[in-house]
This record gives structure tokens, sequence and C-alpha cells, in this order.
């Protein structure tokens, strides 16, 4: 049995009948998963708490009425700095969830089809009792996807044009609040991404319309993102919303163009150091990972960098008056580093992913709402990366207001899956490439902006 240090923190507001019975209850079922309840009841929360979760009010208004560590989407959730800082820095046992998300565990890579688990997000490190197939697949999406020649694209000029387009597009479309500049799948934010992306990862033609508008339309037009998550999956492709039946057609003809890009062309199919994965192993699993993550995370803090929707208004607190942009039109545009501490900021005060999650190998006591309450081995803990991020304890008296120049903000920054620099091997693997490309783009826009 491990312990926790009883939470700092206390709650400051008064919860609701149903925030206390809510909580109380997935204390009783997590600590007694075999019980009846436990299993009838549990899966029901998991999936309706799990997808209001994602909204980013949540899990702060959580810890609120509740105090950092409390039960929610099925999971534990310890929210103190410190506890996220060690769960992110140490090896981590994974299933199919993605945050407070469960994940369709047969439309994800390969498991359609019956063979091995491919999907990063999925595998447990050696340490928590995995196999080496995470380290071994993350490296071969390293050296092949997010490399050397990767971040060589960013700089030439091909890389140079798109961005110059957008910034065309940016001046030419509304580009206010829920403007066509970021809602419109054909032009501006969304096509840009696209097409500079698929250059850069995979050395695809940005020009090739007809394979830039497949990609379009399996990763935003038809959120193909909402394939890989249990439930609402079955919902969509039911009723067919937004076309939802061609996603697995568009899924595999997205996975060939994968591995047959430029990227992939000298492929090692037996090299033992990736555990032997496959060229269209791989192409599955990036076309996974762009849809979840590549083409998501970028979208979204680009969104919050360049005006597109207010911050989140978090219980009492002034963050939805913040604009951002008023800071983004007073930085000194020639100072890439000025330019990604304000990204920082702004993922910091609404962060892209909101939580990810691990599986207690052992059994774990914590204080929640001043009692310590013990939980099996195998009880699934949420890692809140935004709780951590709203941390006054932490961050101080000004956690919610908006300061790029606040001490600490890229050492102890969580918003790729690390505590800065520092990981146990899961920090997002484009980071640098997905930084470098958005700090590109508040330069090249913001000084488009500046000339209307």
């Amino acid at each position: 049995m491990t312990s926790t240090t009883p939470p700092r923190q206390q709650p400051t507001k008064t919860g609701s009948f149903i925030d206390t019975g809510l909580n109380n209850f997935q204390i009783w079922a997590l600590q007694n998963p075999e019980k009846t309840f436990s299993k009838t009841l549990l899966p029901i929360i998991n999936f309706i708490e799990g997808l209001v979760a994602n909204t980013p009010t949540y899990l702060d208004y959580k810890r609120l009425v509740l105090g950092p560590n409390f039960c929610c989407a099925g999971q534990v959730v310890m929210g103190e700095f410190t506890a996220i800082e060690t769960a992110l820095t140490s090896p981590q046992a994974r299933t199919w969830r993605l945050g407070t998300t469960i994940l369709a565990k047969n439309h994800l890579p390969n498991q359609d089809i019956g063979e091995r688990n491919v999907f990063l997000l999925a595998l447990s490190d050696v340490e928590a009792g995995g196999s080496n197939d995470h380290e071994a697949f993350r490296r071969c999406l390293q050296d092949y996807i997010t490399n050397d020649s990767a971040i060589a694209r960013q700089q030439d000029a091909t890389a140079r044009e798109l961005l110059d387009q957008l910034a065309a597009d940016y001046i030419d479309m509304p580009h206010g609040l829920g403007g066509a500049f970021f809602s419109d799948d054909g032009r501006g934010w969304k096509e840009f991404l696209i097409r500079y992306l698929h250059y850069v990862l995979f050395g695809l033609n940005p020009n090739d319309k007809d394979k830039m508008d497949l990609l379009t339309d399996l990763h935003y037009t038809r959120l193909g993102t909402l394939r890989y998550f249990a439930v609402v999956s079955n919902f969509l492709e039911k009723l067919n919303i937004q076309g939802h039946k061609k996603i697995p057609e568009l899924i595999e003809r997205t996975a060939t163009i994968y591995e047959n890009s430029p990227a992939l062309a000298n492929f090692d199919e037996q090299s033992d150091q990736y555990n032997g994965m496959t060229r269209r192993e791989l192409a599955k699993l990036t076309t996974s990972i762009m849809s979840i993550a590549a083409l998501q995370g970028p979208l979204h803090l680009g969104q919050t960098a360049m005006g597109d929707r207010p911050l989140p208004a978090y219980e009492g607190r002034n963050t939805s008056n913040i604009q951002p942009t008023d800071y983004w039109d007073g930085l000194d545009l020639d100072d890439r580093e000025s330019v990604r501490l304000y990204l920082l900021e702004c993922s910091r005060l609404w962060a892209p992913v909101s939580a990810s999650h691990k599986i207690a190998t052992d059994g774990f006591t914590v204080t929640i709402t001043g009692r310590e309450q013990t939980f099996p081995a195998g009880t699934k803990i949420l890692i809140p990366m935004s709780l951590g991020l709203l941390d006054e304890s932490f961050w101080g008296p000004t956690t919610y207001e908006f300061d790029a120049n606040r001490e600490n903000l890229c050492p102890y920054h969580m918003g790729f899956h690390s505590v800065g620099d520092r990981s146990a091997g899961r920090i997002c693997p484009g980071k640098d490439i997905a930084m470098n490309m958005l700090m590109d783009v508040i330069i090249t826009v913001g000084k488009a902006r500046r000339s209307i």
C-alpha cells in the first residue's frame, strides 16, 4: 500500500447533493468493483460524466466543491500539483481511455482485425507491468515521422509558402470570434493544418488536392476523431451523422496514403529495435494519432491564441473576460521566446489536452473530502494536467490571470503530458514540431494582422 499526504487545499464552495452523491458513490464503487451496483452503474457514469468532464470548467469546479482529490468518470482524481507532477514523470500502466473518455478498443489501430495493439496511448510502460512495445513503437514513430527531416521541412520554402497563404487567408476571411477563418474546412486555419502537417510529417505534396481533400474529409469534415470514442462512435454510425458510416473506409485510405508517403519510403520491416513494427502498423498508428492529437491540439491552441473563442468561464473567476489577442497585439513578434511564452500561457489557462490516465499497480490511500480512502490495485486514476496548470498552491494568486512572463512557466508547464521537458518517456512526440509551427503561425499571422 502507498499513501499520499493530506491535501493542502480544501473545498471552497458548497457542492450540490448531486456533486457529493456522485463522488461518494464512485468512491464506494471503485473500492468494490465486483459488486453488482458497481458493474451496473459505473459504466454509465464513466460514459456520461466522462463526456461532461471534457469541458474545460468541469474538473476545476469539482475541485472547488470537493477539494483536490475526488472521483470522476469512474476514476480517482488526484489533483494537487505535486501528485500530478509525480504521475507525469513516473512509468504508467494504461488501458483503453483518453483522459476521462472511454475509447472504442475495436476501432483503434489493428484491433479491428484482431492483431496486436500498436496504439501508444493504451500501452503500458515496462516498469508498470507492460512489455517494451510502447518504447519500441514510439521510437519507430519518432525515427520515421517526428524526425530531423520533418524539422528541416519546417524551415524550407514550401513551409514558408503555406504560412504566407495562411496570413493571406487571415486578411481575406472573417477572423473574429467564430469566424470562417477558423471554421471553414477548405480555407484558413484547418486547411493550413492539413496541408502543413502532412507536408512536414510525411513529406506529402500539399498541392495534391485529391489527397488533401480526402485527409480533410476524414480528420475534420466527418469528425473522424469521434470514431475512436466508445458509444459516441456507435451512436453516430447508427444515425450516419456526418456520414460516419464512411469513416472506416476513409481511415484505410488515409493509412494507405501514409504508408506510401516519402517519410516511410525506406521503412525497415524487420527491425528488432521497433519490435518488428510493419509499415502498415505504423501507418494505422499515425492515422489515429493524427486524428486524436496532431490535428486537434494545435487546432485548439491556435483558436485560443488567435481569438476564435474566449477563455473558459471558471467558477468565480474573470477568465472569460480575458482577451488573449490583446496580448498577442503587444508581443514583440521578432522575439520567438516571447511568442513561445504567450502560447504556453494560452494553453495553461485552457489546456488543449486536459487529462491523461494511469492504472494503479498497487493499492493506495488518498484523502478525499477530509477522509482517507483506500483503493485496490487496478483502479483507474485520472492525471488532470489542467488542474496542475491551474493549481493556486503552485502558480500563486495570479493563477487565473494572463501572465506570459510568470515564473516557472516553461519548466513546469504540463501541456504536453510532461512537466516542462521532464517525463517518463511519454511526453508528446510532436511537441517541438507543434510549438515551432505555432510560433511561426503567431508571428506570420500576427504581422499580417497588424497590417490590416
